[in-house]
C-alpha cells in the first residue's frame, strides 16, 4: 500500500509542477502591462499622423480642383467679354459677353462680412461650402506704348487685360491662383 501512496503523491506533485509551469509570474504580467501601453501609443500616434496627412492632402486636392475650375470659368467669361463696365472694381467684375445679351457679374464678399469669404457669379456661389475665399482681386490693365515697359493700371472700361488673384482656404490649408487674361473681343 505504501508504494501506491508514493505513486499518488508523485503524480500529484507532477500535476502541481506542470500547473505552475503553465501560468505567468507576477513579473511577467507587470512587464506586459508596461509594454502594451507603449506599443498602443506608438500605433495611435502613427494612425493620427496618417489621418492628419490624409485630411491635408484631401483639402489641397479640393482647393486645387475647385480653384482651377473657377479660374477656367472666369477665363472663359473674360475671353468672351465685349465690354467691361466702369462700375467694376477691385472686388467686383461686371461685363457684357460676346452674344451682346448676357451680362456677367462677379462679386467678392470679404471674409469679415456675414457671408464670409465668397465669390459669386451672377448671384450664385462658385465654391462649395467647405472652401473659403480669403481674397479676390481684379486688376484692370493695359500695355504701355513701349512693350518693354510694365503694364499700367487703368479704369475698368479702358482695360485690355484683367489680372485675377484668388486666395482660397480649406481646413487649415490655403492656395493662391493668379492669372492675367487678355480681353480678345474689346
Amino acid at each position: 500500500m505504501e508504494g501506491l501512496w508514493i505513486a499518488v503523491v508523485r503524480r500529484t506533485a507532477n500535476v502541481k509542477d506542470s500547473a505552475m509551469e503553465k501560468g505567468f509570474t507576477l513579473v511577467e504580467v507587470l512587464v506586459v502591462l508596461a509594454i502594451v501601453p507603449l506599443v498602443l501609443a506608438v500605433a495611435f500616434s502613427t494612425v493620427s499622423v496618417a489621418l492628419r496627412t490624409y485630411r491635408m492632402i484631401n483639402a489641397r486636392s479640393s482647393l486645387s480642383s475647385e480653384g482651377a475650375r473657377v479660374m477656367e470659368i472666369i477665363a472663359r467669361d473674360l475671353r468672351g467679354a465685349t465690354r467691361i463696365y466702369s462700375d467694376s472694381s477691385e472686388g467686383r467684375l461686371r461685363g457684357l459677353l460676346q452674344d451682346g445679351k448676357t451680362e456677367v457679374d462677379y462679386v467678392f464678399t470679404d471674409p469679415d462680412d456675414p457671408l464670409s469669404g465668397t465669390l459669386t457669379r451672377n448671384g450664385e456661389d462658385l465654391f462649395s461650402s467647405s472652401i473659403s475665399v480669403d481674397s479676390c482681386e481684379f486688376a484692370y490693365l493695359a500695355p504701355e506704348a513701349d512693350p518693354d515697359l510694365p503694364l499700367r493700371a487703368v479704369t475698368p472700361d479702358k482695360a485690355s487685360l484683367v489680372k485675377v488673384r484668388l486666395r482660397l482656404s480649406c481646413r487649415g490649408t490655403s492656395m493662391t491662383y493668379e492669372s492675367v487674361f487678355d480681353l480678345r473681343n474689346l
